[in-house]
């Protein structure tokens, strides 16, 4: 057995002589907040998308919650990444951090969402430093626009309304 003394890379680089600068979507760069609310209609069919928020391929997802009404049924829904409208809408990976999640019952407290970021494999926390683009596997910065959304693998049977929050820290 051995003694660890393992770094982070933000603690590499400020340790390195001469020093490194880390990333401002490692270190102390700002932390964005997006919001989106959408409602879900008892006549949505199973693959239905529902979009809450944009965010650049360089940005670095730290945290996404989700708020939900019980949706009777609504027992499967992914959480991932789209193209835009501009950019044709398809999916880039539609369970890219969570898959199956489900929407049938509400939190018992309605500002207790629920933390969906690591619930993938794609997601998983040895994947934290990754910025999107990074995350569904590009080999560099394409500098376009996604869409975070809800994918309704099992709509469900009942309306209800979804709110989705964000936390990122812009690529620059």
């Amino acid at each position: 057995m051995a003694t660890a003394n393992t770094k982070s890379t933000a603690v590499t680089n400020r340790d390195a002589s001469p020093r490194v600068p880390s990333p401002a979507h490692l270190v102390r760069g700002p932390l964005f907040e997006a919001i989106g609310t959408v409602e879900v209609a008892v006549a949505d069919d199973n693959g239905s998308v529902y979009r809450f928020a944009r965010l650049r391929s360089s940005d670095r997802v730290s945290q996404i919650t989700v708020f939900n009404d019980a949706i009777t049924g609504g027992t499967a829904y992914d959480v991932g990444l789209y193209r835009t409208a501009d950019d044709g809408g398809a999916a880039v990976d539609d369970d890219l951090f969570a898959s199956a999640i489900d929407l049938s019952s509400a939190p018992s407290v309605a500002s207790a969402g629920t933390e969906v970021m690591y619930e993938a494999t794609a997601a998983n926390i040895d994947k934290i430093e990754k910025r999107l683009w990074e995350l569904v596997g590009l080999s560099a910065d394409p500098q376009v626009d996604y869409d975070l959304a809800l994918t309704g693998d099992t709509v469900g049977s009942a309306a209800g309304t979804i709110s989705v929050r964000v936390r990122f820290t812009g690529g620059y």
